[in-house]
This record gives C-alpha cells, sequence and structure tokens, in this order.
C-alpha cells in the first residue's frame, strides 16, 4: 500500500511535533506501507498573516490562529493536488485536519489528530481569548476535513466523540487509536523484573513537561513533600523545566530539558525510566501525552488526572490512576503510600502497566491497527 503522508511540518525529523509524525509513518512503514511524504508545506503570504496575527495580538489583544485561514488552507491543497499527480498513492493521511481541509482527491482521505477545536478551544492557555473570525475559520476548516475525510483518527474517546456529537459525523468514519511510546522498544517482561529489583526504597517520582503549571507541577511537588511529612521517603525528579521557586527542597531534583536527538540525554532519560516508581503528571489540561505510553514501556505506572482525553490512556489501577482536578495533594499521597504499603501491590501495577505497552500502547500495535482501517477503505 502506498500512503501519500501529509504534513505541514517535515515528518522526517524526529523532534516535529513530539516526535509523532515521525513515528506514525515508521509505524506503517514496518507494516509494509510505502511512504510518500507530502511536505513540510509553504505557507501563502506568510508575512502578510503572520503580521495580522501580530496585529489582533498587540492591537486587538486577541488570539488568531493564521493556520485556518481559508487562503492558507487552500494554498495547502493546490500544493498537496500537486504532488499527489506524481506519487498516485493508495490513501492519502494528514497529520492533522489542517493540511487536508480543502484537499479534493480521488483516493480515500484520512487524518489522524488528538482533539478537535471544540475541546481545546478555552482548554489550553493558547486557545483562550481567540478572535471571532478564528473561531469560525477553525470551525469550518474541521467540518470540511470532516465531512470529507473517509476516516478521521482520533488518540481518545474525549476527541472522538467530540468530532460525531459537534460535527454531526457518523461514529462508523471516526476511530480512536492510542499513540505509541516515542522511545525504543527492546525491554521484555524479563528485563521489567529486573527494572523492579533497581527501584530501591525511596519512593521515586518522575515528572516530565515543559509546562510547569500546566502539567500540574505544583501538584507533583506538593505530593512529594506530603510523603516526605509522613515519614515515607520521596524524591521529585524534574525533566523538561525549571519550577518557578526559589529555594526548592532538598528531596527535588532537576535533570532540565532532555533531547532525545542526543543519545547522552537519551540515555539519562533511560535512566529516570528504569529507576523512577511512578510517572506523576497532575495536567490541568492535557490531550493524550505520549510519555504514560513511554513510561509503561518501562513497567511504570502513571499517575494523572481525569482531563482531556487521559483516561483512554489510564485506566485505573492497571497502568496508573488518575484523579479529579479539585482532588487535593493528599489523595495522591494516600494511593502512592497504599501501592508502595501492601506487599506485591507495586510489582503487579508495574507488571500489568508494561502488559498495556504490549498490548496496545506501542507503535507496532497502532500500525496494524491503522493499516487495517486503510484496507477497509480501498
Amino acid at each position: 500500500m502506498k500512503i501519500a503522508y501529509v504534513s505541514t511540518f517535515d515528518a522526517r525529523l524526529v523532534n516535529s511535533w513530539s516526535g509523532l509524525g515521525y513515528y506514525i509513518a515508521k509505524s506503517l512503514e514496518k507494516q509494509g506501507a510505502t511512504i510518500e511524504y507530502v511536505g513540510p508545506l509553504a505557507e501563502k503570504n506568510a508575512l502578510y498573516y503572520k503580521g495580522k496575527q501580530l496585529f489582533y495580538r498587540e492591537i486587538l489583544r486577541k488570539r488568531h490562529i493564521r493556520q485556518a485561514e481559508p487562503a492558507i488552507l487552500r494554498h495547502n491543497a493546490e500544493q498537496i493536488s500537486r504532488q499527489l499527480q506524481g506519487i498516485n498513492p493508495d490513501i492519502v493521511l494528514g497529520i492533522w485536519s489542517y493540511p487536508i481541509a480543502f484537499l479534493r482527491c480521488k483516493q480515500p482521505l484520512v487524518f489522524f489528530a488528538d482533539a478537535t477545536f471544540p475541546v481545546i478551544k478555552d482548554f489550553y492557555h493558547d486557545y483562550t481569548n481567540l478572535s471571532k473570525q478564528t473561531i469560525r475559520n477553525s470551525l469550518a476548516m474541521e467540518q470540511s476535513a470532516l465531512d470529507t475525510c473517509a476516516a478521521a483518527l482520533y488518540s481518545s474517546q474525549w476527541a472522538a466523540q467530540s468530532a460525531i456529537n459537534d460535527y454531526h459525523i457518523r461514529p462508523d468514519k471516526v476511530h480512536v487509536v492510542p499513540f505509541g511510546a516515542n522511545i525504543d522498544d527492546v525491554r521484555s517482561e524479563q528485563d521489567i523484573e529486573g527494572l523492579l529489583a533497581k527501584r530501591v526504597k525511596v519512593i521515586q517520582l518522575l515528572f516530565i513537561g515543559v509546562d510547569w503549571l500546566r502539567k500540574g507541577g505544583d501538584v507533583a511537588l506538593e505530593v512529594t513533600r506530603i510523603l516526605n511529612e509522613r515519614g515515607i521517603a520521596a524524591e521529585l525528579h524534574i525533566v523538561g523545566c525549571t519550577p518557578p521557586i526559589a529555594k526548592l527542597p532538598d528531596y527535588v531534583v532537576l535533570h532540565g530539558f532532555l533531547r532525545k536527538s542526543q543519545p547522552a540525554e537519551v540515555l539519562k532519560l533511560q535512566v529516570l525510566f528504569e529507576e523512577s516508581h511512578f510517572l506523576i503528571l497532575p495536567s490541568r489540561a492535557d490531550c493524550t501525552p505520549i510519555v504514560f505510553s513511554e513510561a509503561n514501556s518501562f513497567g511504570m505506572p502513571c499517575i494523572s488526572t481525569d482531563v482531556g482525553g487521559i483516561t483512554s490512556v489510564i485506566i485505573n489501577d492497571v497502568n496508573g490512576y488518575t484523579f479529579g482536578l479539585s482532588d487535593p495533594a493528599a489523595r495522591y499521597a494516600d494511593y502512592i503510600s497504599s501501592v508502595m504499603a501492601e506487599t506485591g501491590k507495586y510489582a503487579r501495577l508495574a507488571r500489568t502497566s508494561f502488559a498495556e505497552y504490549r498490548q496496545r500502547l506501542n507503535w507496532k500495535v497502532v500500525g496494524k491497527q491503522m493499516m487495517e482501517i486503510f484496507e477497509k477503505l480501498l
């Protein structure tokens, strides 16, 4: 099967869209598909639309999403159409709905996303205080993409249900396909048993995120404080950001931003995955973070919140636990201490976390699931 793989960015680069564009393509290649990259796409009248975006921000005090401008979307479609003539693919797959919203082609059209505009609006800070024109453009763009596509893939039930309810799309066109782990898959069940032996008595909590507040870093810090206050030795290891706190407690370890493009930093991150007991990410807003799949690939349970599409990834007491946004940090601490106190409970949770990764949260399984959907469209 030949797939025209459409993205506004260069999906051949592992650092684009958290590596998702790269890993989705590779997962399809490993299933035998031929990937023909279409992108990055040139933005029509980029200076004009960047200026317009700046005008909205500085003068009108509104956020404006230029990528949803109809002229830019039409130009995307023109660029893609020209390249499709030479490729003649079986399937056209868009990464997000933006690049293919106005595309019309003879091949079945599919896109993969982690949210819809209605659920992301006023959910992420960058999608608050939007201009009226942005709202109109974004809704029209997504409606066009959903009406035209043969299938829409979403990484969570939360996003998939929005496509059905908010855009009145037939449920049979909408599929929930989880994200895999953007990390090398070299571990076995025996390896996980070895990692369990590495996790010493001091409870090591791992926080990974570049946005301290949105990802709930303050809650993670408070959970660690409570555990230590109760006489339970715990450390919080922070990757991706520096907390806006003048003096951090001794039980906090900062590791900075670790890049997957740098072997030494990848190794450092791997050691943290191997030695940490829990990934803790009490997000206030999130779609489906791939870091959950990555943690599970090391047999590490994930602790997070019931927001966005997170519960499509984390199943309570199977590969972690999710709490309500209003739940106090003490409830997190209660859960962690109860898991660690009961003989064998943590080991069982670690093993079922790894099982979830092996059964549904890896790119081999995801690639196979996508190919099965595509084959039914042909």
